[in-house]
């Protein structure tokens, strides 16, 4: 039933008609002395027909409301819209078809819409083109009716009855369908002048039509993968054949929806840039700003609001309805007759005109300054616009636009909440009779709170007019299709609207005759002003309806295909939403742009209040940094892990936060999507998840016996593997799960045995490894499955460095001749490892410093049975795609060492030569860190065969061998030298080889010597650790421990304790300015002034006979002496001077008649310097 036919649903509707049919004599009160008035007394439906009809304005009304080709885009799109809200497999066509095809194809004239559609864009562009292009075009299209009528009416009738042969009909239908769409739509654009720029031309003319048959292909394919997705999960209908011609629909809907956008979009810029690049010979030949915003308004109505919505189509992405938004903004002009153009570039007349990229707004009140003054033909001079972005409660305010005088005085319109303007009348003064900038005198408004109509006005002065005036009604047309009176109802109506008004801007012309140019923008009615999240359908929320946005953030203007602009996502922002249903699960994705690398991916965070913390990174979805044509392909979806059920609160605050440090790295969010959890959609995602570990597991393997490993496949990705099939349901898919595991786990076995190091995941603790003290194994991170590496920073003790290291040596007896070898593994994250892997020399040196970025994958708690990664983002990035990530750090043969950033996996390669068990070179893996600060987290570390070299690897690696054979060699000679010198100074020490004895005449300095020229021996010890042996350490032990043992005896046989002073003073008594100085790495007893002395009282056996020697030198005038006496007044003395230079050894020998003697050291003056004091039995 019609709701307007044979009701008078507003009695009070008398203001009606002097709101909408003005003369040019009558007064009205200002705004604030009338109170907010219903409209009474003419029937809605009459006051409806007045608006379709000029003549009932007078004549003198100009309306920008087209009733012909832009209603048929508004009711289109909201039809779509409308479809996609309903979850039913055939509720889009059924509904979609039903109202589109009277649309389309009207039936007192099937050909006059596709007409309307061409005329109306050459309308605006007014280039020529041969007519018969545009006939011939009319002529493709119309053959669709029949084809879409035909489908639409099987359709009907399966729905009625579903029996075998409606069921095969609308199956055959809908392949006939599509085959006539995939000849038409291609017929279409190469139906075109041979001409280029001719065939450009037209394939702009022939946009609007193109996207309404795209759409309705789009229509038929969604159907299609729906329809037999129903069949196939409804047993009656599994009498059903495939038919002969059958095929997958699938992936025809995702190329085509591609397609469709890709050229949709070019093709409305390639109109945008011909309109910009054209001079209008109308305005001396300048560009026509007002054709450029012209043909922008209509033709996104009419292309691009439908090709935002192409996206929905993809049943993969949206199984179940979907609630839509366009946030876009079109603009509607007054005034502009006065040729801005005269005094204004393009791109001014741009910037004043339109507002820049910006968050979704909702229009709070208009502000307007009338003139001051008392006489009639009173006209406002300027305005302000108040607005509040979604969920917000802070109004805010826009610049003042217009030429406003502290004299004048403010009008103001306020809306309230959920009131919206969706039509207005404007009265403005004749240009001719203005002496300032603004002319509008007076606007009415018609207003919606959803339940009834309301009118405001706006009034300058007393609202008397003696002058002409322009008259013109702005909006547009409804959002869905209505019947009134058997004619289609196109104007607005308080329940029937598909835009409202959201903004006024003004350009003050300083023309003769002043005018001020006004644009009025408007945006869609579907945008919602409480982002509700719906419980049953999939629900999407554009970015920039968000109410906070951080200072590095920005809005940036979308591409065309996404329905609104984008924001350019650097730090944070927050939406607010409304959700009620505190039962209900979500799972929640974004659609997004982003330029990052696989070593710089973006990572963000999602707070919500209740709600754990959401993180993830995100896969980059194109390259370089120019974002302004970003194709269909260009945004990809990604969902965070966990489901989310919100708390219970009305509003609920979504915080996304970027937690990477990549800022170069640019992140677009175009929605944020919330998909309700249900049985079937749970039930879908675990067959998903069950698909994708089988297709991960079946390219583990290099032949079809599972015997071999792919080379490319690491030992990290068959640990994730494992985890995806734990994962997996037990309840839903038991057999599957264990067949999987121990597919997973044969993989991990031969990956086990080709890994020629030993332990390089760690699970039996270092077995294998040689380590500093402070490396742990550990296994608390959900990052790695099972045991890691965790190194700490370097020791600084002192401020001595010692580094922590980790290393294994791959014997020679593992390896294989002249065949290369991969060495890679996956860092959690590090600061300042370096790793080095070597056979001739530092084949590679590497540094890492890997974030700490992969947190976001897994929680960070555990329970008693572990981590919870099923919670998480099971699958990694780098599985199944490893082009990017795996081998993203490796070595560079043009340099020496590299610095590898970011990556956490690791991969380079290492080449062999010979073999020779003898000398077994082998191959050394190393891991050390060297500052203090530094930290690394390893695991899953493998060196395997990658195949025999040949060609110039062949010839480099036998060229590495050749020299470091010469280096050896030459390394050997050293040696040989360094140890003979060294064991013969040693062998002189000695009275026999083993040992046993100093010599009587060996001295403190001739051991010095020999441990000397022991500490020269070189290569003692690791390039690359002071602590790990090298390849002479065996022969430096050995003769170090015989110097030792030579001190060792030294120490022995000196009666007198501490005569070397290694230990000070202790032993000593000490008066005066004596002390122990290291002089040239010996320690050295200095006397410094006559008054020092230095004395020690030593027992000995008196019947026997002793040698006293002393190693000193004295410097300046004196003497120094050292000497021995006995309790009976005998005594020895040793003396020195400076003409004896540099250190001089002196004996004499003593035959003390007592057990006591003493020892006392002493100078006259000058200095006196002693190396060592022997006092030696001669029996010895």
């Amino acid at each position: 039933m019609n709701p307007y036919q044979n009701k008078n649903e507003y009695e009070t509707l008398n203001a009606s008609q002097k709101k909408l049919n003005i003369s040019n004599n009558y007064t009205r009160y200002p705004i604030e002395n009338s109170p907010k008035q219903l409209l009474q007394s003419t029937n809605y439906k009459d006051w409806l027909n007045m608006c379709q009809q000029n003549q009932q304005y007078g004549g003198d009304f100009e309306t920008f409301i087209d009733s012909g080709e832009l209603s048929a885009y508004t009711i289109v799109v909201g039809t779509v819209l409308t479809g996609f809200g309903f979850t039913t497999p055939l509720g889009l066509a059924l509904i979609g078809f039903g109202t589109l095809i009277p649309v389309l194809f009207p039936a007192q004239d099937q050909s006059n819409t596709w007409s309307d559609f061409i005329t109306q864009t050459k309308n605006i562009i007014k280039k020529e083109i041969a007519s018969t292009y545009i006939s011939n075009a009319n002529k493709i299209l119309n053959r669709s009716f029949n084809v879409i009528s035909t489908y639409h009416n099987h359709l009907k009738t399966w729905e009625n009855n579903p029996n075998p042969q409606n069921t095969q009909d609308v199956r055959t239908q809908i392949q006939l369908v599509h085959y006539h769409f995939q000849n038409v739509i291609p017929e279409l654009v190469n139906s075109c002048p041979p001409n280029p720029s001719d065939c450009d031309y037209y394939n702009i003319l022939v946009l609007s039509s193109y996207a309404q048959a795209a759409n309705l292909h789009l229509t038929v394919l969604n159907q299609a993968v729906k329809f037999e997705a129903y069949l196939k999960n409804n047993r009656q209908f599994d009498y059903l054949e495939p038919l002969p011609t059958a095929i997958d629909y699938y992936p025809v809907l995702t190329k085509a929806i591609e397609d469709y956008t890709n050229y949709c979009v070019t093709t409305y810029k390639k109109g945008l840039n011909l309109i910009k690049t054209t001079p209008d010979s109308n305005l001396d030949g300048n560009i026509n700003w007002n054709t450029y915003n012209t043909y922008r308004t209509k033709m996104t109505t009419a292309v691009l609001d439908l090709v935002a919505l192409f996206p929905n189509y993809d049943v993969g992405k949206y199984p179940i309805g979907v609630q839509s938004e366009l946030t876009r903004e079109i603009y509607q002009v007054l005034n502009f007759e006065e040729s801005p153009y005269k005094y204004y570039d393009f791109q001014y007349q741009e910037d004043s005109l339109t507002r820049r990229p910006h968050l979704f707004t909702w229009l709070d009140s208009l502000n307007f300054y009338e003139k001051a003054q008392t006489t009639p033909n009173n006209f406002f001079t300027s305005h302000y616009n108040m607005f509040h972005y979604t969920l917000d409660n802070i109004s805010q305010k826009s610049s003042v636009f217009g030429n406003h005088n502290v004299t004048d005085k403010l009008k103001s319109l306020g809306l309230a909440t959920n009131i919206y303007i969706f039509l207005l009348n404007v009265i403005s003064l004749d240009n001719k009779y203005l002496n300032d900038y603004n002319n509008i005198s007076k606007m009415d408004f018609f207003i919606t709170n959803g339940t009834r109509l309301l009118e405001k006005e706006l009034t300058a002065g007393s609202g008397q007019i003696t002058y002409d005036v322009n008259k013109n009604i702005f909006g547009l047309p409804i959002l869905k299709r209505r019947e009134n009176q058997g004619n289609p109802t196109l104007f607005p109506t308080y329940d029937n609207y598909s835009h409202i008004l959201s903004f006024i801007k003004s350009l003050s012309i300083p023309a003769t005759y002043k005018t001020q140019v006004y644009t009025f923008a408007w945006t869609h009615s579907s945008v919602d002003p409480k982002n509700t999240i719906y419980t049953h359908l999939t629900t999407q929320i554009p970015a920039v309806k968000a109410n906070s946005l951080g200072t590095a953030s920005k809005v940036v203007q979308g591409p065309g295909h996404t329905g609104g602009d984008l924001i350019d996502f650097k730090d944070h922002f927050k939406i607010t939403c409304q959700h009620s249903n505190f039962q209900q699960s979500y799972f929640i994705r974004i659609r997004y742009a982003s330029n990052g690398s696989a070593n710089t991916r973006a990572v963000i965070n999602l707070s919500i209040p209740g709600v754990a913390e959401l993180g993830m990174a995100l896969n980059p979805t194109f390259s370089g940094t120019d974002y302004t044509n970003l194709k269909y392909k260009d945004f990809q979806y990604l969902e965070f892990s966990n489901e989310v059920k919100f708390a219970p609160n009305q509003n609920i605050s979504l915080v996304f936060n970027r937690s990477d440090v990549y800022t170069n790295t640019t992140v677009l969010i175009d929605k944020i999507e919330f998909l309700p959890i249900t049985r079937s959609i749970r039930e879908d995602r675990e067959k998903q998840k069950l698909e994708t570990v089988q297709q991960i597991i079946n390219t583990f393997y290099a032949n079809p016996i599972k015997n071999t490993l792919q080379s490319e496949l690491t030992d990290y990705d068959i640990d994730q593997a494992a985890n995806l099939v734990e994962c997996i349901s037990e309840e839903l898919y038991p057999k599957e799960k264990m067949l999987l595991l121990d597919e997973v786990k044969n993989a991990k076995q031969l990956s086990q045995s080709r890994n020629v190091l030993q332990n390089g995941d760690f699970e039996s603790a270092t077995l294998g490894w040689t380590t500093s003290d402070n490396i742990t194994i550990q296994e608390d991170d959900p990052i790695f499955k099972g045991h890691y590496l965790h190194m700490s920073g370097a020791r600084d003790i002192d401020g001595t460095i010692f580094p922590t290291y980790i290393f294994q040596k791959i014997d020679e007896s593992k390896l294989k001749p002249y065949t290369r070898y991969l060495v890679r593994g996956f860092v959690g994250s590090s600061k300042d490892v370096e790793l080095v892997v070597s056979r001739y020399g530092e084949e590679i040196d590497a540094i890492m410093n890997v974030p700490a970025d992969l947190n976001y994958l897994y929680p960070s708690t555990f329970d008693c049975e572990g981590s919870n990664r099923c919670e998480t983002s099971a699958v990694p990035a780098n599985i199944g795609n490893t082009s990017d990530m795996l081998y993203s750090c490796q070595y560079d043969t043009g340099k020496k060492h590299v610095v590898c950033q970011d990556s956490h996996q690791f991969s380079f390669t290492i080449d062999t030569g010979a073999l020779d068990t003898n000398e077994n070179i082998g191959v050394w893996v190393m891991f050390k860190i060297s500052s203090p600060d530094g930290y690394a987290l390893l695991d899953n570390l493998e060196v395997i065969e990658e195949g025999p070299i040949d060609g110039e690897a062949l010839s480099r690696v036998k060229h590495m061998e050749k020299k470091w054979n010469d280096q050896m060699e030459a390394k050997r000679s050293e040696t040989q030298q360094a140890y003979d010198v060294a064991k013969q100074a040693i062998d002189a020490l000695f009275t026999n080889v083993q040992d046993e004895a100093l010599q009587f005449d060996t001295t403190l300095a001739q051991i010095q010597y020999a441990e000397y020229l022991v500490q020269s021996i070189p290569y003692v010890y690791n390039d690359w650790l002071s602590d790990v042996p090298g390849m002479n350490y065996d022969i430096y032990v050995e003769l170090d421990a015989r110097v030792a043992q030579a001190r060792y005896l030294y120490d022995t046989r000196n009666i007198i304790k501490n005569g070397d002073f290694t230990q000070g003073v202790m032993g000593w008594h000490v008066t005066g300015n004596a002390d122990v100085q290291q002089i040239d790495g010996v320690s050295v007893l200095v006397l410094s002034n006559w008054s020092a002395g230095v004395s020690q009282n030593v027992h000995l056996q008196h019947n026997h006979g002793y040698v006293l020697r002393v190693i000193a030198k004295k410097e300046g005038p004196g003497n120094g002496y050292v000497t021995l006496m006995d309790c009976e007044e005998n005594q020895e003395k040793l003396t020195f001077t400076s003409c004896e230079e540099g250190y001089i050894t002196k004996t004499v020998d003593v035959f003390p008649d007592t057990d006591l003697v003493r020892i006392e050291i002493g100078e006259t003056e000058g200095s006196f310097y002693i190396e060592s004091i022997e006092l030696i039995c001669m029996n010895e």
